[in-house]
């Protein structure tokens, strides 16, 4: 596997340091949906923890307290907790339609030679979304089917084979291993096809979904090592910043305030995560994408038809009194 090459991380980096914009323009939805996912718990979150000794364990993440009152108010305050999360649904919801409506616009704008500008996404956002919806669709029937049936398969050999073996003999272990290997490389198959799929409206814009994924896999052809080392390469680096972010949050006292805008800060930043792994990772596919592509014709200059004009003669010698007028 080659990635860093045409097509490859450089130009999935390449992406992220022109896109900084659309980094922001993928957070700021996020952030605002959540805020208000989570509005309904306010009055009760002030009333259990502001000024209250729970309220300081929670803000200096006591180890042994802090946990404790977190459940007690999550027993104590149900219903508020039940409205916020019919609040976080619809959402998530939201955020999942929002996330589809915006891949038509990264495929419009990322590795191009023209600068990114917000006027070019939304009209590439708005113009692809219902080939977006119709590709997803597509996605989630491919991949239900050959996860499920991956899933039943090894499901149905393993009572079969590890009927008289202990939960805890190491034969279990890793082929639970190679069951979770095999669903997460048919997951990144899919996953990749439904990319391509989406993408060809970048060099076709009135394709349809099916057709489109028969092209993403004639594109693919040849090129998996590669575009499998390019989704397994931006999942871990993705997925170890987030667990880095997350641990560095979880651990850090909130116990002043610049501790406390520090905090927010923090968690500013393992939102941003995501988006800018998400731009990288595009990036990366639509150059490898577009080096798959067949190069234009060149089209043939004819031969003109026309004959040349005559050359000129030879100028006379004559004088001009033997020339006839």
């Amino acid at each position: 596997m080659n990635p860093g090459g045409r097509g490859g991380l450089a130009a999935g980096f390449a992406a992220l340091r022109s896109g900084k914009l659309l980094v922001l323009l993928l957070i700021v939805p996020t952030v605002v949906l959540s805020l208000l996912a989570a509005a309904p718990l306010g009055p009760s979150l002030s009333d259990a923890f502001a000024d209250t000794l729970a309220g300081d364990h929670v803000i200096e993440n006591h180890p042994a307290f802090a946990p404790t009152d977190v459940f007690d108010f999550l027993r104590e305050k149900a219903p508020a907790v039940a409205g916020a999360r019919a609040a976080a649904r619809w959402a998530a919801l939201i955020i999942f339609l929002q996330q589809i409506f915006f891949a038509g616009g990264l495929v419009t704008v990322l590795g191009r030679a023209a600068p990114i500008t917000l006027p070019d996404f939304v009209a590439g956002a708005r113009r692809n979304f219902w080939h977006n919806v119709k590709c997803f669709l597509i996605f989630l029937l491919l991949a239900g089917i050959a996860i499920g049936a991956w899933l039943l398969v090894t499901r149905a050999l393993s009572k079969k084979v590890f009927v008289n073996t202990p939960p805890a003999a190491w034969s279990t272990f890793f082929f639970r291993v190679a069951v979770v290997v095999g669903a997460l490389f048919l997951y990144a198959v899919f996953s990749l096809l439904h990319d391509f799929a989406r993408a060809g409206r970048r060099s076709d814009p009135a394709i349809g979904a099916w057709r489109a994924y028969l092209r993403g896999r004639r594109l693919l052809s040849g090129r998996w090592p590669r575009a499998l080392g390019l989704f397994l390469f931006w999942l871990v680096f993705g997925g170890a910043l987030l667990l880095i972010g997350i641990a560095i949050e979880w651990n850090a006292p909130a116990v002043t305030g610049l501790a406390i805008l520090l905090h927010i800060l923090i968690q500013i930043a393992v939102l941003s995560i995501r988006p800018a792994i998400r731009v990288g990772a595009w990036g990366s596919y639509l150059a490898l994408y577009d080096s798959a592509l067949p190069p234009p014709p060149v089209a043939a200059v004819s031969a003109s038809t026309t004959p040349p004009p005559p050359e000129p003669g030879p100028l006379t010698s004559r004088p001009l009194a033997e020339q006839p007028l």
